[in-house]
């Protein structure tokens, strides 16, 4: 009978070694999962981001052509205007 509760232990040990050792595997494995995705998400947010970006660009770009053709249109509207903003400015912040 003595020899039945150490076979009987070290089965219980070698048990819970398989086990701790599954669920390291299985914490490593999760681990590099979550690495994956979260690169993967890090990229699409990096790509939208520079999409946005360039849209950005070129959304300023046209309203800054509009705006130069609108003001070599009417030079002396965009002299009053002009004018008109640094006054009012000048007079709220005092």
């Amino acid at each position: 009978m003595a020899s039945a509760k150490p076979s009987s232990n070290s089965s219980s040990r070698e048990k819970l070694h398989q086990a701790y050792n599954l669920a390291g595997e299985a914490a490593a494995d999760t681990a590099s999962h979550i690495k994956e995705r979260a690169a993967n998400t890090a990229s699409n947010v990096k790509e939208r981001a520079r999409s946005s970006v360039e849209r950005g660009k070129h959304r300023a770009t046209d309203m800054e052509h509009r705006l130069e053709e609108s003001i070599q249109r009417h030079p002396l509207v965009s002299v009053g205007c002009a004018f008109a903003a640094g006054w009012l400015i000048s007079k709220i912040l005092k």
